[in-house]
């Protein structure tokens, strides 16, 4: 075994390490496997035994300790001791509750008390190193650590080592504490291997092990491993709280917030006292906002420890965010008269106000966490990662050298450094307002076209939004996809094309390594531009909701035919989002739908503020987030309304849009199974038979589909979905004769049923009645403007016709459905060069370019349209910036 460290000093260990029988060690078993009850009362009858009669009932104590039941895990303790009052052991217990608890006096008296009848007592010099750095006398603090270092490695080098698993998590705990102030980084593994390790070799069912070791590997943003030990502790006892809260610290790091939430509400059901969690569920309220809940789930974490820094920094941020700088300053003076160089205090605080993007702020405290524990390091890389996200790289980088220096097994410090050394290959073009790094191997063109395209809209968005953010803005293009998550989260998990991270925004290229298919970079820098100008703008309170559907709507691109069906399907059944939940879509979505639904609603946010109070409304939100004010408080004063009632209007601004885009009232949608009950309580209602007759079939249940239309038809000749599904019944009986004559016959040319007409037009095309194939789908397209499936079947009709001018025109339309398909913009450029609509083809093949840049064909389409509009400028430009 490696020693932590060569200097030497005697060793001794608490007699409770001495206490053994199978009584005793099945009841230890119990408490360690999560069974708390039956441990308890097994504790209980050793009590009485001299052997076992302290052990026991620190075991007592223990087992009310791992529910939360802290007063009766202390009331335990004290009653043994007024019988027992020259008990190291007891004593020791008492100093860890009582530390625990906050109340430090206590907990170091009761400390030295034990120290002086064991001057070798590990619970009691841990709960003294507690408290001294606490209170922030590192010097002896720094003592109390060495202390167990240098006993851990006497007793190694005496062949004498330290079995007991209690004692040898102490020594983890303590030498990671002098590992990480005194910068021996090659400690971490010794600790987890050989410490960790060998208290989980001498005793198979001490968990606690295993999750001192995923704290520490998580502490050093090594999710997987971290994962793993968490689990392992769990395996061993599914009862443990505090794993379960390390799994969902893991969850939220990930953006799993569902997921946290349920391993938070499991932790507390175990333990509903446990701080980590209670600080856990306080960081999930403060992500969505939540203000008042945050704070009731620290005030209860404050109750079981009113000097947890970490609970108070909490504290501190929502004082501020919620502007009550009078509590905020009662509270840091509060947290002064026990701490004089609060770092974790100062820490914390600055980590909540980042997540809530109040950068400058938080900037401050992390240099004032640095300045008063500069030998603490969580400060040094969180300061570092925050000045990555400003886009101040420069200043980032020795920092988290430094750190990396320091502590080489911090993964999102050692993830930034690499990504900072490959962008020392990029290459650099400065604009007026921008800083755009690039590959120059691979993205050379992309970089020029983009360079100029930025100052464009850098031009277009100032004037709109009546304000230009600072410069030089920086953006990243990066040639892989690991490298871009990198820079934006320093983990390789990151799963978008785009982000803007505060001050700056970065995206892989079109054609980098780990993008699945070309997308449409132009819109990407709209839309992360756009974050850029609305952030700064309003000193980065603007809400989720009005930024993204800001940045949806200048992306300059209709709904997506995805966002429409889900309207189509969310409106009618009344499943949608409002302001006071809408960003839980994008930060705690239950599903990707939900995630574009709250893009989707966003946008159409926008769009009815805009329609409803006019277009200047937008900036004028845009300023009153800037003064501070909430959403209820801006829409009154911009609107001149309450939220209530412009929720509604909304509403309904949702259901004439759906309306328009199904051509008749939208309908709630029903599940086979709702269907299948409606029937039964109504067999006379033709709709919902024929409706079910359709989900007959597709379930393959003719006989019974059969049955139902002809009833149907025989109520109400040329019932148009009735006609459709006998007609797909005839189809595969092999009658198209009478599948085409019932189709025609229910074909209402005024109000046409979708799957009248796509099944009608599907056989004229068979048939090759392309005539009336054209007009039956454009039929079609009228009845459902936005359903672009009609499009497609006609870009096909007119090409079998070969009437190409038709043809274009459908294309033309059809490519504004899909921002990011470069073949059909390649294929219309093509077509409308050859037509000789060059200013069309130009438009078109620029729009192919923004997806593909390198693609030498489209390149040439639209040059040679440049030339023949006679635009020799353009032309000359634009073949500079394509050049190898």
């Amino acid at each position: 075994m490696r020693p932590l460290c060569a200097i030497c000093l005697v060793f001794g260990i608490a007699s409770l390490a001495q206490a053994d029988g199978p009584a005793y060690r099945e009841a230890r078993q119990r408490w360690l496997r999560g069974n708390y009850e039956e441990a308890r009362a097994q504790y209980e009858k050793l009590v009485k035994d001299a052997k076992f009669g302290v052990p026991a009932i620190i075991g007592v104590s223990q087992t009310w300790q791992s529910e939360g039941q802290y007063d009766k895990a202390l009331s335990v303790v004290e009653a043994a001791l007024k019988n027992q009052p020259k008990s190291a052991d007891l004593l020791g217990r008492r100093a860890e509750l009582l530390y625990l608890r906050g109340q430090w006096k206590e907990a170091e008296a009761a400390a030295e008390q034990a120290v002086a009848l064991d001057k070798d007592h590990f619970a009691a010099r841990w709960v003294r190193a507690q408290v001294y750095r606490d209170r922030a006398d590192h010097k002896q603090a720094d003592a109390e650590c060495r202390w167990f270092v240098r006993t851990y490695s006497q007793r190694s080098n005496a062949d004498m080592e330290i079995k007991d698993p209690d004692a040898l998590l102490l020594v983890g705990l303590a030498g990671a504490e002098n590992a990480r102030w005194h910068n021996l980084s090659d400690q971490f593994r010794t600790i987890l291997n050989d410490v960790y390790g060998d208290a989980l070799h001498n005793d198979k069912d001490y968990w606690p092990a295993e999750y001192q070791a995923g704290m520490l590997l998580l502490e050093k943003y090594n999710r997987p491993e971290a994962m793993q030990a968490f689990d392992k502790a769990l395996k061993i006892n599914p009862n443990a709280a505090e794993p379960l809260v390390g799994k969902a610290r893991i969850a939220l790091s990930k953006f799993e917030i569902r997921e946290a939430e349920q391993l938070a509400e499991r932790a507390l059901k175990i333990n509903p006292n446990l701080p980590e969690a209670l600080h856990l569920r306080a960081d999930l309220h403060l992500a969505t906002g939540d203000l008042k809940a945050a704070l009731k789930e620290l005030e209860t974490a404050k109750k079981v420890n009113p000097r947890d820094e970490h609970t108070l920094g909490r504290i501190a941020a929502c004082y501020l965010l919620q502007k009550k700088q009078a509590d905020f300053d009662a509270l840091l003076q509060d947290v002064v008269k026990h701490d004089p160089k609060p770092g974790v205090f100062y820490h914390e605080l600055a980590e909540r106000l980042e997540d809530r993007r109040h950068f400058d702020v938080a900037e401050s405290y992390f240099k004032k966490s640095i300045e008063l524990r500069p030998m603490v390091p969580e400060p040094h890389n969180s300061l570092g990662l925050l000045l990555m996200r400003l886009g101040r790289e420069k200043e980032a980088r020795p920092l988290l050298q430094k750190a990396f220096d320091a502590d080489p097994f911090n993964v999102m410090v050692s993830n930034t450094l690499k990504v900072l050394k490959h962008l020392d290959k990029y290459e650099t073009i400065q604009t007026e307002h921008f800083e755009l790094r690039f590959d120059a191997k691979t993205d050379r063109a992309l970089a020029r076209y983009m360079a100029d395209e930025l100052e464009a809209m850098y031009a277009e968005l100032a004037k709109k939004f009546e304000y230009g953010p600072k410069g030089p803005i920086l953006v990243e293009v990066f040639n892989n996809h690991e490298m871009f998550s990198g820079r934006v989260v320093a983990l390789p998990d990151l799963h978008t094309i785009g982000a803007c991270t505060g001050r700056m925004f970065a995206m892989v290229s079109p054609t980098g390594k780990g993008v699945g298919k070309p997308f449409n970079w132009m819109r990407v820098l709209r839309h992360e531009l756009v974050h850029i100008f609305n952030l700064e703008q309003t000193g980065f309170q603007c809400p989720h909701w009005l930024t993204e559907g800001l940045a949806v709507q200048n992306e300059n691109f209709p709904r997506p035919q995805s966002w429409n069906q889900l309207l189509m399907e969310k409106v009618p059944a009344g499943e949608l989002m409002n302001l006071d939940n809408i960003h839980l879509g994008f930060i705690r979505p239950r599903s990707p739908v939900e995630w574009h639904q709250a893009y989707c609603q966003s946008q159409l946010y926008v769009e009815y503020i805009q329609k409803q109070h006019g277009p200047q409304a937008i900036g004028q939100l845009l300023k009153a987030y800037a003064d501070g004010l909430d959403t209820g408080d801006a829409i009154a004063k911009v609107c001149k309304t309450d939220k209530a009632t412009l929720e509604k209007g909304y509403v309904v601004h949702l259901q004439e849009l759906v309306k328009s885009m199904k051509g008749k009232p939208a309908e709630k949608p029903l599940t086979f199974l709702q269907l299948q009950d409606a029937f039964e309580k109504d067999p006379e209602n033709v709709e919902l038979a024929a409706k079910l007759a359709d989900q007959y079939v597709d379930r393959r249940r003719n006989t019974e589909a059969r049955k139902l239309v002809d009833a149907v038809l025989e109520k109400k000749k040329g019932h148009a979905l009735a006609s459709y599904v006998k007609a797909r019944l005839q189809l595969a009986a092999g009658d198209d004769a009478e599948a085409r004559r019932l189709l025609e016959a229910a074909l209402d040319p005024k109000q046409p049923e979708p799957k009248v007409v796509q099944a009608l037009a599907k056989l004229y095309f068979e048939n090759k009645e392309l005539d009336k194939a054209a007009e039956t789908f454009e039929l079609g397209r009228k009845a459902q403007p936005f359903d672009s499936k009609w499009l497609v079947e006609l870009v096909r009709v007119y090409a079998q016709k070969g009437d190409r001018e038709k043809q274009m025109a459908a294309m033309t339309d059809l490519v504004q459905a899909d921002a990011d398909d470069f073949d059909i913009r390649k294929r219309l450029a093509k077509m409308l060069f050859d037509a000789g609509k060059h200013a069309e083809a130009e438009k078109v093949g620029r729009q192919a370019l923004e997806i593909d840049i390198r693609d030498s064909e489209v390149q040439e389409v639209v040059l040679n349209a440049l030339l023949g509009q006679k635009k020799q400028a353009e032309f000359d430009k634009l073949k500079k910036i394509l050049e190898k």
